[in-house]
C-alpha cells in the first residue's frame, strides 16, 4: 500500500525540495504481531518436543520396572549398589551406585575389575580386581586393596565393572520400584502442568496488542 504524506509533510518537501522525507512504516504493528505470534509457535514446539523426550524416558525407565533382574536399563548395563574399590576400610563402608554388565567369563583378563557379593562376610556387593585365572578349575584370585587377595568362583562373578552410575542410571535405578517411578510420573505431571498453565496457555489467551 502507498504511503501517503500528509498536508504539512507536503509544504515541507516543496519548501525544502531536497529534505529526503521519512517514509512512515505503517507495516509495523503488523510485523509486532506476527514476531509475537512466531515466539508462541516456538515455545509451544519446544513444550511439546519435551513432552515426546518425557515419554521416551518414561518407556526407558519402565524397563526395570517390569524387568526381573532391578536395574537393568536398555543397554543392557545393570545398576546396583556395591563397595567402591577405593574404598578405605578403615572408616565406615560406604556403597556406591554402579554400572555392570554381563561377564563372559572366556574373556576375562588379569587387571578386570568385577563385582562379587558377600566378600568379608557382609551382604554387599564389592568391586574387586582379578589378579590371576585358572580357567580349567573356574576360580579366579582377587583383591580389594591390592594387599590381600581371595579365591572366587568365576561363575559367583556378578558381572564387569563398567563405572560408577551417571545421573541417568541413578533416576533409573531409583524408579526401578514402584514408589521412584509414581513419584518420577508425578513430577513429570506437575512440571508440564505449570509450564502449560503459565508459560503457553497464558500467552495464547493474552490478547496481542
Amino acid at each position: 500500500m502507498t504511503d501517503y504524506l500528509t498536508t504539512d509533510e507536503l509544504l515541507d518537501y516543496l519548501a525544502h525540495p531536497t529534505k529526503i522525507v521519512p517514509r512512515v512504516e505503517k507495516d509495523k504493528p503488523l510485523r509486532k504481531i506476527k514476531n509475537q505470534k512466531s515466539k508462541i509457535s516456538k515455545k509451544k514446539v519446544f513444550f511439546w518436543v519435551a513432552i515426546v523426550i518425557a515419554m521416551f524416558h518414561i518407556f526407558y525407565v519402565s524397563i526395570p520396572l517390569l524387568s526381573e533382574n532391578r536395574g537393568v536399563n536398555a543397554f543392557g548395563t545393570t545398576t546396583l549398589l556395591a563397595v567402591p574399590i577405593d574404598q578405605d576400610l578403615g572408616g565406615a563402608i560406604k556403597v556406591r551406585l554402579i554400572l555392570i554388565e554381563k561377564l563372559d567369563p572366556e574373556l576375562l583378563v588379569i587387571g578386570d575389575k568385577v563385582v562379587v557379593y558377600g566378600k568379608y562376610g557382609t551382604d554387599l556387593n564389592w568391586v574387586v580386581e582379578i589378579v590371576s585365572i585358572d580357567f580349567s578349575q573356574g576360580i579366579a584370585e582377587v583383591t580389594f586393596d591390592g594387599v590381600i587377595s581371595d579365591t572366587v568362583n568365576i561363575d559367583d562373578i556378578e558381572g564387569l565393572y563398567v563405572g560408577n552410575a551417571n545421573i541417568l542410571s541413578i533416576i533409573t535405578y531409583i524408579s526401578s520400584n514402584l514408589k521412584g517411578y509414581i513419584f518420577l510420573l508425578g513430577t513429570y505431571v506437575v512440571v508440564f502442568t505449570v509450564v502449560y498453565i503459565f508459560y503457553i496457555r497464558k500467552k495464547e489467551d493474552k490478547p496481542i496488542v
